[in-house]
């Protein structure tokens, strides 16, 4: 089984102390990105893992590359963009392990991507291919572009996640509401919260998510609450499952986390409930570590910590 997914990369400046940017003088390079992590993510759990992204041809750049292909993910297709930077972006990090971010892109290399770029990814090589809110936010005004990479996606019969991801410092209300609203009928499964479904104005949880379900053509709606417990809606089920209690300490990346356990999980046949209850567990080991990514579990830390958690219930 293999996963696609394709995104804006960047370096991420993490603060080495809690608190307003203001007051912190050292930061930690590390990487960054939504569909990023979920590719990071993936890779460390075992499924065999492609990323598109462009990047600068410079220094940060090449560590992105170089980092990715550290992780065993095929990074054959980014591209380094001569006329562009990497984009950057700084992490505050609060006392509660909630966190705000400061992006440095306007400029992003990934936001010159064009149809003839993309001739090179061929879906009938993918079982997955995972699409980030983030990714459609920036490239928005391609909306056509991404619609037409879906339509390839499903032509092959692979399977199309959506998470919307909504950053409103990327983009407002209405505009993530009609264009991610204008991709639902090309998804699989949808990965999203609370939040999201109200800005996108589609459902609420549980009360229209039914329709929902039927009027996009969807086969699942997972909706992620935070220390609330996961909802599951498909054609034939419908439950809820109770998060992990975890320490958190970041919760950047959770949800990335928690896509990338959820697509490994499906890769491996698990059933609906295993798969939330898997991918429960990596979201919440993410928010642990303090990083996008570092927190990323590998699958045998995964094993290890479902087998403490059922010896703690018993």
């Amino acid at each position: 089984m293999k996963l696609f997914t394709i995104g804006d990369s960047m370096i991420a400046m993490n603060p080495k102390n809690k608190g307003p940017l203001r007051f912190n003088h050292t930061f930690e390079r590390t990487i960054g990105g939504a569909e990023l992590n979920v590719a990071i993510g993936a890779s460390r759990l075992g499924l065999d893992t492609t990323f598109y992204s462009k990047v600068g041809k410079d220094e940060f750049g090449q560590h992105i590359i170089n980092v990715l292909r550290g992780e065993g993910i095929d990074t054959e297709i980014i591209e380094q963009v001569k006329e562009k930077s990497t984009s950057v972006y700084f992490k505050q990090i609060n006392a509660d392990g909630s966190g705000a971010s400061f992006y440095y892109r306007d400029n992003a290399p990934i936001k010159g991507i064009t149809q003839k770029d993309l001739e090179s990814v061929d879906f009938g090589n993918f079982d997955y291919f995972h699409v980030s809110g983030v990714f459609v936010a920036l490239l928005h005004h391609k909306i056509d572009l991404i619609k037409s990479l879906m339509k390839k996606a499903r032509a092959h019969d692979v399977k199309i996640s959506l998470d919307p991801n909504i950053r409103l410092k990327t983009w407002d209300k209405e505009t993530a509401s009609c264009f991610l609203g204008e991709l639902l009928p090309y998804a699989d499964i949808l990965l999203t919260s609370d939040d999201e479904l109200e800005v996108l104005k589609i459902a609420t949880p549980f009360k229209d998510i039914k329709s929902l379900l039927e009027e996009c053509h969807l086969d699942e709606i997972i909706v992620k609450r935070g220390h609330l417990s996961t909802q599951y809606v498909s054609k034939d089920k419908q439950f809820d499952k109770e998060v992990f209690k975890v320490n958190p300490i970041d919760t950047v990346g959770a949800g990335d986390g928690f896509a990338s356990g959820y697509l490994y999980a499906m890769s491996r046949g698990y059933d609906a409930e295993k798969r939330v209850v898997f991918a429960n567990a990596v979201g919440g080991m993410v928010t642990e570590v303090l990083g996008d990514n570092e927190g990323l579990p590998y699958l045998e830390q995964v094993e290890n910590f479902l087998n403490d958690e059922k010896l703690i219930l018993r």
